[in-house]
């Protein structure tokens, strides 16, 4: 890893340690709000309900990239980020006081898509998101979960490729999907959007790119073991947790060492991280996680 490629890299993992700091001190308000997005969080059926939605959501996203229709896209994001942004505010406000801020994101969203902007957001709704995920679930269908879409992001990076073209056209329409760390302070997403998957173009992009999903889904299981096992040990946090939250941090670093000349699958790595992380903290604590 090269010393001006250093800087990025630790402003990403910063980004990672946030939402899952950020998810465990939201989870409580989350978890007495009574919002579930799985109604029974033992159910070994919620990985396949969540890969569906996967699924539906990308096939449909695809479809309208081939189609040219970039309203399609834009329009359809926005409206799941808003219904996403409302379900987190209900925790903590009144459901008619909580439209006025999800307005308000939108708008600024829309209308000011620069990078500190996205990013800011995406750190909010990551934490959202996994929590009110990893409040559904309890440890088994987590784990479920994190192997399938670990398998799944691998494939459709590696071989179909189909998710490098949802990330292109993400960025092509300056949607939230992506966090954006700058390679200069010069660099605006608004103007300079371009992404690609030849080694050439990667290295002349303007900054790092991150999906929200390298974020979210390994904090799903950080938030389920926080709440689904014995709490205590460091400042409230469980050995699990700590394990969990440790591990995603060290297969983030690994993935780092991969190529950075063109796109990488993040979930084998984080995933894997997180989940050898959790097993090893149950072991220190003596807790059975399944």
């Amino acid at each position: 890893m090269s010393e001006s490629s250093k800087i990025p890299v630790l402003v990403m993992l910063f980004f990672v340690m946030v939402v899952q700091i950020l998810a465990l001190a939201i989870t409580p308000a989350i978890s007495a709000s009574g919002n579930r997005v799985f109604e029974d969080p033992t159910s070994i059926a919620n990985p396949i309900a969540y890969m569906l939605l996967i699924l539906v959501f990308t096939a449909l996203l695809l479809l309208a990239m081939k189609l040219k229709r970039g309203w399609i896209i834009s329009g359809f994001i926005l409206l799941s980020i808003a219904v996403s942004i409302y379900y987190v505010m209900v925790a903590f406000m009144s459901p008619l006081l909580a439209i006025a801020p999800t307005l308000a994101i939108m708008l600024l969203l829309h209308f000011y898509p620069e990078w500190y902007i996205i990013d800011a957001f995406g750190i909010l709704v990551c934490a959202g998101i996994s929590s009110l995920f990893g409040v559904s679930m309890t440890i088994l269908p987590a784990l479920l979960l994190l192997v399938v879409l670990a398998v799944y992001d691998a494939i459709s990076v590696y071989k179909t490729r189909h998710m490098i073209s949802l990330a292109e056209g993400a960025i092509k329409i300056k949607a939230p999907m992506l966090f954006v760390v700058p390679k200069s302070r010069d660099y605006s997403f608004r103007i300079d959007q371009e992404i690609s998957s030849s080694s050439d173009e990667t290295r002349k992009r303007g900054a790092y790119f991150l999906g929200l999903g390298d974020a979210i889904i390994p904090t799903i299981l950080v938030i389920s073991a926080g709440w689904s096992l014995p709490a205590g040990g460091f400042y409230g946090l469980s050995l699990p947790v700590l394990g969990a939250m440790l591990g995603t941090y060290l297969g983030f670093l690994l993935l780092m060492t991969t190529s950075r000349d063109r796109p990488q699958a993040g979930l084998p790595f984080l995933n894997s991280g997180v989940i050898l992380g959790f097993l090893v903290g149950c072991l220190a604590a003596g807790v059975r996680p399944i």
